[in-house]
C-alpha cells in the first residue's frame, strides 16, 4: 500500500524584495557611522537634520524591505484531482479531469510567462512572476500528477516546420508510445 503524493505548493518569492533590502542595509550602516562621527555639527539646522536621519532612514527601509511581514499574495497548489490557484481573496479549483490543454506565452513587452490552464467551459491564467517555480517546472509537475491518472501532456507542433507552439494538450494513454 502506498502512501498518498503531499501537494506541491507554489508560492510568490521575495528573493528580490529581500535582496533590495539588503543592499540597502549594506548602504545604510556605512552611512549612519559616517554621519554619526563627522556630520554632527555645533549647531542644528533643518538641513543638517535630513543628512543625519538619511542613514537611520535608509537603514530603516533596508530592515523592512529585507523582512516581509505579509503571506504570499499569489498562490498554486498542485494536487493528485485538482489544481487549486489562490490570488489574494479569491480561490479558483481546477480538476484535473476537466484540464484540456495548459498554453504557456509571454504577453507583449512582459518579461514573465502566462499559463493559461483551459477546461471546457473556461480558461484560467496564472502569471507566474516572482514565484518559487518556473513555468516549465509547473507543467512538468502538472504532467507527472495527469500520468498518474493515466493521461499525458504533449506540446503541439505548428504546421510550419513543426516548431513547438507552447500549447500542452492532455491526451489519454501511454505518454512514451511513437505517433507517426
Amino acid at each position: 500500500m502506498t502512501a498518498p503524493a503531499a501537494d506541491t505548493y507554489i508560492r510568490e518569492d521575495f528573493r528580490f524584495r529581500r535582496v533590495g533590502g539588503g543592499l540597502l542595509v549594506f548602504i545604510a550602516i556605512p552611512l549612519t557611522l559616517f554621519w554619526a562621527r563627522f556630520g554632527l555639527p555645533l549647531r542644528y539646522d533643518f538641513v543638517d537634520l535630513l543628512f543625519i536621519l538619511a542613514g537611520p532612514g535608509l537603514l530603516l527601509a533596508g530592515l523592512w524591505a529585507a523582512f516581509p511581514r505579509r503571506a504570499p499574495r499569489v498562490r498554486l497548489i498542485i494536487g493528485d484531482e485538482v489544481l487549486r490557484i489562490i490570488n489574494r481573496r479569491e480561490e479558483t479549483t481546477i480538476p484535473l479531469d476537466d484540464l484540456r490543454s495548459i498554453q504557456r506565452r509571454h504577453p507583449g513587452r512582459q518579461s514573465q510567462q502566462r499559463l493559461s490552464f483551459n477546461t471546457d467551459g473556461n480558461s484560467i491564467r496564472f502569471d507566474v512572476v516572482h514565484m518559487t517555480h518556473e513555468a516549465a517546472d509547473i507543467i512538468n509537475l502538472v504532467g507527472i500528477r495527469l500520468e498518474k491518472k493515466g493521461k499525458h501532456l504533449r506540446e503541439g507542433r505548428t504546421d510550419v516546420l513543426g516548431a513547438p507552439n507552447g500549447i500542452w494538450e492532455v491526451r489519454i494513454g501511454n505518454p512514451f508510445e511513437d505517433e507517426i
